[in-house]
């Protein structure tokens, strides 16, 4: 009974897929869409449970190469991390022909020691039709194997769209005051971060039409946890979800939103500490 059970549900997604490719029936289209990111949930809250059971290492304070946990920092330290995330859009904020949009965002940090437990933080995300970076000081502390960090973010982002009918440019300011809590396992650490994000202005033009505003507005917030944990030599891998609570997701403003209201985008974050 169960071979033949296997065998029909493989025989249902292998017609599904003939389907899609031959019809485009926009039904099936949305359910396998659907299952692809049902999969990528459970699989990026798997592997931090998956990390934690496995670690078998314990990392001292003077060689951890922790980048979101507010470690303890050198003068003149400097650590970085490249990754990239992927979000779930919700559906009456991206179209489904704006597929282009829904690509992954990759991004390279940095973080450089000042004195007095000082860091300055920078930050590029891109996800090829927009470039967001960031600059902005930090201060942290630790107590024991408690620590956490105060800092304040401004970025300049822009962005450029000549295809698919559209010819748009946008560039705007956002500031993200945030604090980070973090504890160290000694096998690994893990971080909650908070973030707000304030819209201080944002220019957008289409054709040759163009428009400018000064905001000054909060637009939501960004609430984020994170796993660090040794994966080779000094190399971490750093697990997160991110959630965005917020009107504007600056990502896809090429699919030209207009709510005025707060979404949930759960975004779901890969890196490696170099």
């Amino acid at each position: 009974m169960l071979v033949r059970r296997e065998f029909l549900i493989s025989k249902l997604y292998n017609f599904a897929l003939i389907n899609m490719l031959t019809t485009k029936n926009n039904i099936t289209v949305m359910i396998l869409k659907k299952i692809s990111r049902v999969r990528i949930l459970q699989l990026f809250l798997l592997l931090p449970l998956l990390i934690v059971i496995s670690g078998t290492t314990s990392v001292s304070a003077q060689t951890a190469n922790y980048f979101i946990y507010p470690d303890h920092f050198a003068i003149k330290q400097f650590r970085s991390t490249v990754g990239l995330s992927l979000s779930d859009l919700p559906e009456d904020m991206v179209e489904e022909g704006s597929d282009f949009i829904r690509g992954p965002l990759f991004n390279a940090q940095a973080l450089f020691g000042l004195p007095e437990n000082f860091q300055i933080y920078g930050g590029f995300y891109t996800n090829f039709i927009t470039y967001h970076f960031s600059l902005g000081p930090k201060w942290n502390h630790q107590i024991n194997q408690f620590a956490f960090a105060i800092g304040y973010d401004i970025a300049y982002w822009f962005g450029a769209l000549n295809q698919f009918g559209f010819k748009s440019k946008v560039n705007g300011w956002i500031h993200y005051p945030n604090i980070t809590l973090g504890y160290d396992f000694e096998k690994f650490a893990i971080s909650i971060k908070t973030e707000a994000i304030i819209q201080t202005g944002r220019t957008e033009k289409a054709d040759d039409v163009e428009v400018s505003s000064s905001l000054n507005t909060f637009a939501g917030v960004i609430i984020g946890i994170y796993v660090e944990q040794p994966l080779w030599k000094d190399q971490y891998l750093l697990l997160g979800l991110k959630s965005n609570i917020t009107k504007f997701y600056y990502p896809i403003w090429a699919a030209l939103p207009t709510f005025n209201r707060y979404f949930y985008i759960p975004e779901f974050v890969v890196g490696f500490n170099l």
